[in-house]
């Protein structure tokens, strides 16, 4: 219980310090336009192992993976966002540290624009996991591809960011990795910079 709330906590501190950062700015600044989008996402997934799984295949995952998103805006409707996501699971005597990075595009629908409506996302990463049970720790890298769906919601200058995505894990045949896929949504604030 004492992870989870100082993970609570420090997930907070994460979505409210750019906001008191931001207060600082000058309104010329501000003027000027944003050039990125910069913001923190929590979320909740499904994971299911495919080839090569006999047994326990699923799990349900809340509160992680937790998401830095830097995106760099453009004047046409597709704008790039690379994306780290970090989760980090625990049990049976044994922990996997989950680092992946992605490359994304995201294409804003008809009348949305950089700070609201919806938008469509897909990209290219990487699974990178480190696992450890007892003494022996495994490492594996898995190329991945991405895509979802998401809406951002304006408050005051920020904005709420809302997104169902589907993730697909090819198979490391080299480590006996199996394929996997992750369906799931995260929630998150945007800051604009």
């Amino acid at each position: 219980m004492r992870k989870l709330t100082s993970t609570l906590v420090a997930a907070v501190a994460l979505v409210a310090l750019p906001h008191v950062a931001l207060a600082q700015r000058t309104r010329v600044a501000a003027a000027s336009g944003p050039k990125n989008e910069i913001g923190v996402d929590l979320g909740a997934a499904y994971s299911h192992t495919g080839s090569g799984c006999t047994a326990n295949c699923g799990s349900f995952g809340v509160g992680t993976p937790v998401d830095i998103r830097w995106g760099f805006l453009a004047n046409g409707p597709l704008s790039f966002e690379p994306r780290f996501t970090f989760n980090w699971l625990t049990g049976g005597g044994g922990h996997v540290l989950s680092f992946d990075p992605d490359l994304n595009v995201i294409y804003r629908m008809s009348h949305a624009t950089a700070r609201r409506g919806m938008y469509l996302t897909g990209g290219l990463g990487l699974a990178i996991a480190s696992a450890s049970a007892g003494t022996v720790s495994n490492s594996a890298t898995q190329l991945s591809l991405n895509g979802g769906v998401g809406k951002r919601i304006p408050v005051e200058s920020n904005a709420w960011r809302l997104e169902g995505f589907l993730r697909y894990n090819f198979k490391n045949s080299g480590k006996g990795i199996p394929s996997s896929f992750n369906i799931g949504a995260r929630v998150g604030m945007s800051f604009w910079r």
